[in-house]
């Protein structure tokens, strides 16, 4: 066990939530991810709600899980705050192991790595923006672009968090690629990583709502790693944005729901072209067939 912890806070404003009981709900979710520990505090409209974690080679996937699950709140205001026992020991930590996912090789340091053999190297920061490819839906999502003949093509990443898709579809063989989030934290660590992997100069970062704003020239090739609760929206505009035979991956869903995601694209005349299951999350490829 780490003698070094990371407090989790998660922050909100009980007026914003009339009608929930997220003490309860963030509690349980806590929990679920094997916090060591949860107070919280409901004296004022503010409500603080703390998680205890080990800093061990774990935390930053029970992170992207917890940030993963409350996703739905943190768009009505929810914040996190995240307090280090010691830094020089989440500076140590900071510099994790790299990693393989499919032919990608992910790197926490430019400075120091030996590449792996045929491996294609990106460069995440290990920060606290989601996305550094430790959680299933972000692997499967990768797993399918490498499926694609993306030589040349457009992209659209959103919801692009560390840009980890991003960088991926740019190292591909995309022309140009934009990703689009509404965490300003998020569009800056992208662009770090972004820089860093050698394609920042292709990576168009904005700062929008899933692709409400988006009114430029059609794309080829659509990621989205979100809640199921935005998927509605998003093939509501992604039937616009995409190429007659364009790709679309989504994921951020169980098994046990994408059912319903993949009814909703044939609605929007997309056809499921593959599908990959891992740990008990989904991860699906659509071709955007034109009416």
């Amino acid at each position: 066990m780490s003698r070094y912890w990371v407090e989790v806070s998660i922050v909100y404003n009980k007026k914003s939530f009339p009608c929930l009981d997220l003490e309860d709900i963030i509690s349980s979710k806590l929990w679920d991810i094997n916090s060591s520990g949860v107070a919280i505090d409901s004296s004022s409209n503010y409500v603080r709600i703390t998680g205890y974690f080990p800093l061990d080679a774990f935390f930053y996937k029970k992170l992207e899980e917890l940030q993963l699950s409350l996703g739905e709140y943190i768009l009505s205001g929810l914040k996190f705050s995240f307090n280090i026992s010691e830094e020089s020991e989440w500076q140590r930590f900071s510099k994790f192991e790299p990693f393989q996912i499919g032919k990608f090789f992910v790197i926490p340091d430019e400075n120091s790595y030996e590449l792996q053999n045929g491996s294609i190297p990106i460069f995440i920061k290990p920060g606290m923006a989601f996305g550094t490819g430790l959680h299933p839906t972000t692997r499967m999502c990768i797993e399918l672009l490498e499926t694609l003949p993306l030589e040349g093509k457009l992209g659209i990443d959103v919801g692009t968090g560390s840009g980890i898709l991003a960088i991926c579809m740019l190292k591909l063989g995309c022309k140009s690629v934009i990703g689009i989030d509404n965490d300003l934290v998020a569009i800056s660590d992208a662009r770090e990583n972004a820089i860093k992997s050698g394609v920042g100069d292709r990576l168009d970062l904005r700062l929008g709502d899933l692709l409400n704003d988006y009114n430029g020239e059609k794309v080829d090739v659509i990621t989205a790693n979100l809640l199921p609760q935005l998927m509605p929206p998003l093939f509501a505009k992604a039937s616009s944005v995409l190429n007659p035979n364009g790709y679309l991956i989504a994921s951020g869903f169980s098994e046990n729901e994408d059912g319903e995601v993949i009814e909703l694209a044939r609605s929007f005349n997309f056809s499921l072209k593959n599908r990959l299951v891992e740990e008990g999350w989904s991860a699906l490829l659509f071709v955007y067939d034109t009416p």
